[in-house]
């Protein structure tokens, strides 16, 4: 293998490709990623083994081979080269690295044993990366963060001719938004379980890179769907499993409704987390008249409340919540103003923004003594 490749552009790809190296790998291949140099492409693949990055490299190909270079190492020297030309070429297992003065030699490994990684066919979504974005940071606040039921690490698909549904639940909260699809050959109704990490990878390589769309495909056979993204691909498993029936979850009357200044919630319920920490996290929402009072009390630290001038409809009432479910909410929310619906204290509350039922936030209170 022989190739010379501009300094700037190798440490762009590397910063993406790095996604895709864990940090205790499965097996000990997986710490390197693939260099593969093809007749009239050069690719930067990684994997591990849940999601996968395949990039193809801009550079000037004089001869052809692959193999496996360990990722980090090769990372860190790269990003100490100066701006130019780097010529990498190698020789059996050794990769040379030549650049303006500069001779550096690492030791590699076949590229046999690297795992097979699919790749793209044919785009069967073709989705703007803007709203992308935006649903994912929304949805993916619920998805569970442990693996003990592996389906709740994922946010749910449900495509339809021109839109998507996409849900996400740990169980103790849920989030349901929907997502404009620009083009669609898939077959209405399909429903398909992607990893939350997976779609966070998405979204972050979408905001570097400043696409305005790209593409999507699900390979129902190796159980795979693919990312499209300009000269990369990222791939990543589906989750098998049957998703929560969300729909039986999600409250459909209320008995009481309150509306409010997001931005003022968000600050009282910051500051009354700092009470809360050795409460289980717990904070109040308590509506009395015209007012909203959020408020923590911990017998080591203090207490401490906030009122917010709110408009009411129904009944008053006290619900607690874990504070971090809140503000997860209220962090990836750009509105001006929240509505809160429940029909009890220990009922299922509803977040929603004051004009938008698409994006629609569910948390469970938490049950308190007294």
């Amino acid at each position: 293998m022989k190739i010379s490749v501009q300094v700037t552009d190798l440490k762009k790809y590397l910063g993406i490709v790095n996604r895709g190296i864990g940090s205790r790998p499965q097996l000990p291949i997986l710490s390197g990623m693939l260099l593969k140099v093809a007749k009239d492409e050069v690719n930067l693949v990684s994997t591990d083994l849940e999601i996968s990055f395949w990039i193809r490299l801009p550079a000037k190909i004089e001869e052809e081979g692959e193999m496996v270079v360990p990722a980090k190492l090769f990372s860190e020297l790269v990003s100490s080269l100066p701006v130019g030309v780097v010529e990498l070429s190698s020789k059996k297992d050794t990769l040379k690295i030549e650049a303006k003065g500069i001779n550096a030699e690492i030791v590699g490994q076949s590229a046999e044993d690297f795992p097979s990684i699919p790749r793209a066919k044919k785009t069967q979504l073709t989705l703007k990366s803007g709203e992308f974005r935006q649903k994912i940071d929304r949805v993916g606040i619920s998805a569970a963060r442990d693996d003990t039921r592996p389906v709740l690490t994922g946010v749910l698909w449900e495509l339809s001719e021109k839109r998507a549904t996409l849900v996400a639940t740990d169980g103790y909260r849920l989030s349901v938004d929907k997502l404009e699809v620009a083009k669609s050959s898939l077959e209405k109704d399909t429903r398909f379980i992607l990893p939350a990490r997976s779609l966070s990878e998405v979204s972050k390589v979408l905001g570097e890179t400043g696409e305005d769309t790209f593409g999507v495909e699900f390979d129902k056979e190796n159980q795979q769907v693919i990312f499209t993204i300009t000269d990369m691909e990222i791939s990543s498993r589906l989750i098998a499993g049957e998703f929560p029936p969300y729909q039986q979850i999600m409250p459909n009357t209320y008995s009481t409704k309150a509306v409010f200044n997001r931005e003022e919630l968000l600050e009282a319920v910051k500051r009354a987390s700092l009470f809360a920490k050795d409460n289980a996290n717990i904070v109040k929402m308590t509506i009395e008249g015209e007012k909203l009072i959020i408020r923590a009390e911990s017998s080591q630290l203090g207490s401490n409340s906030t009122e917010i001038e709110t408009e009411v409809e129904g009944e008053g009432l006290t619900v607690a919540f874990n504070a971090r479910y809140l503000l997860d909410y209220l962090a990836v929310n750009n509105v001006e103003r929240v509505r809160w619906e429940t029909e009890g204290e220990l009922k299922p509350s509803v977040f929603k923004r004051e004009e938008d039922e698409g994006w629609i936030q569910v948390v469970m209170p938490v049950r308190t003594q007294g």
